[in-house]
């Protein structure tokens, strides 16, 4: 059973536009499809961390629908966009049977099985993770506990989202992995 609580509809925030009756709608509708996406992020894929990645995508779609029909939308009709781009989202990934390992959640995780240590054992092991850890990928963690979306990190890098999402992704799940081939979950697990 996940020891992390339920995520609420508070928890996710449209970044916010210079027009405010646009940042007004998105909110609207960020907040009308919210529950949605913690729904298919944990009936579908076991994870309610991955309803933010959900989210991001959905949104950022959602925004260039608004382009193209000049604004002319209601955040109902926003909802029902995001909601789609969820549904299908979820659909594709879980399809592809891909597993999301290697973000932010199983850093969580394995911060979580380390929490019976003392400070300094905690301190010593988050230092050694950070450590080998590129400058770069470092830096995307920063913002994305920061609450910019990956969308908006690759802007800043000069990278396309995807590539982006499946460096960091691969690089974590490379820190987290042992020569031997299994993780660190594992090795935590039989060494107590």
């Amino acid at each position: 059973m996940d020891s992390r609580s339920p995520l609420s509809a508070g928890d996710y925030w449209y970044l916010g536009s210079p027009d405010p009756a646009t940042d007004q709608l998105f909110r609207r509708a960020c907040s009308l499809a919210w529950p949605y996406a913690v729904y298919c992020a944990t009936r579908y894929h076991r994870d309610p961390q991955l309803a933010y990645e959900l989210m991001d995508a959905a949104v950022d779609n959602a925004a260039r629908y608004l382009e193209r029909f000049n604004g002319r939308r209601n955040a109902i009709q926003l909802s029902y966009r995001i909601i789609s781009v969820i549904k299908r989202l979820s659909k594709q990934r879980a399809d592809n049977k891909e597993i999301a390992l290697g973000m932010l959640s199983d850093l969580e995780l394995l911060a979580q099985s380390f929490r019976a240590g003392s400070d300094l054992e905690q301190d010593a092991f988050i230092r050694q993770i950070l450590d080998r850890m590129t400058d770069r990928t470092r830096q995307i963690l920063q913002w994305r506990l920061a609450g910019h979306t990956w969308r908006q990190i690759a802007d800043e890098l000069g990278a396309s989202r995807i590539t982006v999402w499946r460096d960091v992704q691969k690089e974590i799940r490379g820190l987290l992995q042992i020569k031997s081939g299994t993780s660190v979950f594992e090795e935590r697990g039989e060494s107590d």
